[in-house]
């Protein structure tokens, strides 16, 4: 081979090369799951500074942005939203799913003939619905009850006044 030939191989192989570095650098970043518990934090440290953080439900999950790199997650309530953070040139750094989860450890579940009723309770127990939002209020127990004129359950164990 002759040098220019040689030359116009490496140019090409070169050329090769650098359009699969723009093709993968422009490849959006895989979707990753970040899971949090209710009322805890999980910390996240980027490789790259971070423009643009969204969240698309705000009411399950909350961003502390302590550095352009430092990002804390804090679950609010059971469920699951989109995360979208993007460095200055638009590129996607992460895109996946923040999924809150209530704090099993301190779980209860009632059942009583054929109604159940679960109580994340830490420290004092709230009703969770089964769609995974926290109810406010005094639990209706109608539902849970045995034969008419029947004694209501002592709730008083769980922390339920």
């Amino acid at each position: 081979m002759t040098k220019s030939k040689r030359l116009l191989h490496l140019m090409r192989v070169s050329l090769g090369a650098f359009a699969c570095l723009v093709v993968f650098a422009a490849m959006p970043a895989a979707a990753q799951d970040l899971r949090v518990e209710v009322d805890h934090a999980f910390l996240l440290r980027l490789d790259t500074d971070a423009d643009l953080v969204y969240i698309a439900n705000p009411s399950i999950a909350d961003i502390s942005v302590e550095s352009p790199r430092m990002l804390f997650f804090i679950g609010l309530t059971p469920g699951q939203t989109g995360i979208y953070i993007l460095d200055r040139d638009g590129n996607e750094l992460i895109v996946g799913d923040v999924i809150v989860t209530p704090n099993e450890n301190h779980e209860v579940t009632l059942n009583r003939n054929i109604g159940e009723l679960t109580f994340s309770c830490a420290p004092r127990c709230v009703l969770i619905e089964e769609q995974g939002q926290v109810l406010t209020g005094a639990p209706d127990l109608s539902g849970v009850g045995g034969d008419p004129g029947e004694e209501a359950p002592d709730l008083s164990a769980l922390g339920i006044e």
